[in-house]
């Protein structure tokens, strides 16, 4: 008898221990993990509506030569006055020149090309929210990441939400040379990613921007001067637009994106950029006098809940 209600009391315990694991204290370095993601979409959102604010101005390409100019000189003097450590070896300043290119001339300089060419604001953007799949398809192979069925699903999911939010400025028009421009610009992001991924992971990251920075704007000046020249008007709504798309945007959006990278799977990490159409146009009603509409809200929980399935799925690789 005493057998059989030590048995029972045992299984009890161990039911009760199983189905109720004991919950993990908030600590600091949880909060800042669950914070990153909300402060990098915010950040990265805030760069459209900068940018729109720069480009009212006109002269699109200095503005964004400028950028790179400021952005190189902010993070070099940080690098410097921190002594960071820089890299020792030369093929790892190419692989950073390269990421530059790709992720910020490549991106941007195309994305700017593509609106020259006629090509609607919200359907560059939904081209580049393409992104994510094409990151996550290529991490499979590259570094051995698998998603969970559940996280492809929300990849869709995020895209289709991405869809409705722009649903109303999804017109068409433009030029097919903008469009090629606009697809440039995707590849140029998706492959900058993953190209950071692969070669950027222990690189300190005030040394290893400023390096990248470099090659963005030794790339970026000659097409700004081709293009209209390095001008720019000296009023507050365009400098204004520049000191945030140098300092914020430049260095802030990427260095977090870099971050995101060395924590989640590349796939997963990108998956944020989801979010970044329907915050933006809901930013955009208060900043740039837009107004508002119910496909945004319905966009931004569409992509929200792509977006949790996606992060919220435990890390696996192939074996």
């Amino acid at each position: 008898m005493r057998t059989r209600i030590d048995d029972s009391a045992h299984l009890l315990n161990s039911g009760t221990t199983s189905s109720h694991p004991p919950r993990r204290p908030w600590t600091r370095g949880r909060l800042v993990a669950a914070g990153l993601p909300v402060v990098f979409v915010l950040i990265w959102s805030s760069g459209y509506l900068a940018g729109t604010i720069g480009a009212r101005s006109g002269a699109s390409m200095a503005l964004l030569a400028w950028r790179f100019v400021i952005a190189t000189a902010v993070v070099g003097i940080v690098a410097l006055l921190t002594r960071a450590p820089w890299p020792r070896e030369p093929r790892v300043y190419l692989h950073l020149l390269v990421t530059g290119v790709l992720l910020q001339t490549v991106q941007l300089g195309a994305v700017y090309f593509g609106l020259g060419q006629g090509v609607p604001a919200g359907l560059s953007s939904l081209i580049l929210s393409a992104c994510p799949l094409i990151v996550a398809a290529v991490a499979v192979p590259l570094f051995s990441e698998r998603l969970q069925p559940r996280q492809w699903a929300g990849l869709a999911l995020g895209l289709a939400g991405v869809a409705v939010s722009l649903g109303e400025k999804l017109s068409g028009g433009g030029r097919l040379t903008g469009y090629a421009f606009t697809g440039l610009a995707l590849a140029g992001l998706a492959a900058g990613t993953l190209y950071q991924k692969k070669f950027g992971q222990s690189v300190d990251l005030r040394t290893g921007t400023t390096i990248q920075l470099l090659g963005a704007t030794a790339t970026t000046l000659p097409l700004a001067i081709a293009h209209g020249g390095l001008g720019m008007p000296l009023t507050v709504p365009a400098l204004g637009s520049l000191a945030w798309l140098a300092i914020v945007n430049s260095i802030g959006a990427f260095t977090l994106l870099f971050v995101l990278l060395r924590r989640r799977p590349a796939g997963a990490a990108t998956s944020l950029l989801y979010l970044v159409p329907p915050v933006t146009a809901l930013l955009a009603v208060p900043i740039l006098g837009q107004k508002p509409s119910a496909s945004i809200f319905l966009g931004m929980v569409i992509s929200g809940i792509g977006v949790t399935l996606v992060l919220t799925a435990r890390r696996s690789t192939t074996p």
